[in-house]
């Protein structure tokens, strides 16, 4: 009773499979049993052949000097290096003179020998035998170190791979939190002029607001989110933007959507139209206006923003970081998320000013 509840303990404590030196030594000791047990079934089968401990135990020690120095020297040195023709050649001295050690050692001390071979005085024939039951374990053994090498590098590859995705993640994180205070801030401060003027919109507007904090606080914490959700909200913060802006100011939003249950990663556009609207108001012309279009196209969605500006250096602002956060935040966030699957274009003609985009959208669903 005792044993069943210390020695499961006493294997885990061991951590087998991280334990170099029990492994190797279970290994070694499966290999001797092995041997003993070859030897008990030729006995039954009524040869002459007995399991010889001297014999047995110099045959083990000339196996673990072949299987370790091919494992320490010849692999590394020669092996991993692409030395095949070197390899095999000192890989077959050296079972042959092992071998030839044996042998010698036999006819010099026969008492070491086994029952088998005490008829006649072991001929040096008996070498080629015993270099092919070096090979076959040096086979085995070089087959369980590259498994072994293998099954590490693949450990190390997802480790790495788990920490770039870790810091992509974290920075990912780190450009879309810098979406949400700057967007509440002006949301905020829409609502905030609205109710000084006790305007009757102000109810309306808090409604807005709060569904689209719902979307920004509990929809958009995975990394893509459905198309549907992202227009329906960009179409509501385009209305709430609408509400503080002049009338005078044409603001045309076109949707073209095909397939609304594609995946896209969330808040990508906002701070394009929040710029749009912005820099694209408060200017000197009779007819200030800003267009926004989305396309999609099978798997590609384009976006376009336009809007009239009154010089370079108000629109350069827009174009770094209003905030902290601006273009290049898009830009970044479309470089980590989009790799080699998106455009992102920046037009300025001296009237007005527009930023295309075209992403390649992952064809998946929820």
């Amino acid at each position: 009773m005792g044993a069943k509840i210390y020695i499961p303990a006493m294997i885990k404590r061991m951590k087998l499979p991280d334990n170099r030196i029990a492994q190797h030594l279970l290994f070694w000791s499966a290999y001797f049993i092995f041997l003993f047990l070859i030897s008990l079934m030729r006995s039954n089968e009524g040869r002459d052949v007995s399991f010889h401990l001297p014999f047995e135990f110099m045959q083990i020690a000339v196996m673990i000097s072949v299987v370790y120095l091919n494992l320490n020297i010849l692999i590394p040195r020669y092996f991993e290096r692409r030395k095949f023709f070197l390899y095999g050649l000192l890989m077959i001295t050296l079972v042959l003179v092992n071998g030839g050690i044996i042998v010698s050692f036999m006819r010099l001390f026969p008492e070491f020998s086994p029952p088998f071979i005490l008829k006649d005085r072991p001929s040096y024939m008996f070498v080629i035998p015993m270099a092919f039951m070096q090979l076959s374990l040096v086979a085995v053994t070089s087959a369980l170190h590259f498994m072994r090498v293998n099954q590490r590098l693949q450990q190390e590859a997802l480790s790495v791979k788990d920490l770039e995705s870790r810091q992509l993640k974290a920075e990912l994180d780190s450009l879309k939190a810098q979406v949400n205070p700057h967007f509440l801030f002006n949301s905020l401060n829409n609502i905030y002029s609205h109710s000084l003027l006790e305007s009757p919109q102000t109810p309306e507007l808090i409604l807005k607001l709060s569904g689209l904090l719902n979307y920004i606080i509990y929809e958009c914490q995975d990394e893509q989110v459905p198309l549907e959700k992202e227009m329906e909200f960009l179409t509501n913060y385009i209305a709430l933007e609408k509400v503080r802006i002049d009338e005078s100011v044409q603001v045309d939003l076109r949707m073209e959507i095909s397939d609304t249950t594609m995946m896209i990663a969330p808040l990508l556009f906002v701070p394009l139209i929040e710029n749009a609207f912005k820099y694209g108001v408060n200017i000197s012309s009779d007819k200030p206006s800003i267009d926004v279009e989305f396309k999609q196209e099978f798997s590609e969605l384009r976006f376009k923003c336009t809007n009239l500006r009154d010089n370079f250096e108000d629109e350069a602002k827009s174009v770094g970081s209003v905030g902290g956060i601006g273009l290049e935040n898009v830009r970044k966030r479309l470089d980590l998320i989009y790799p080699g699957k998106h455009s992102f274009e920046i037009m300025d003609d001296g009237h007005q000013f527009s930023v295309e985009m075209v992403i390649k959208l992952e064809n998946e669903t929820l």
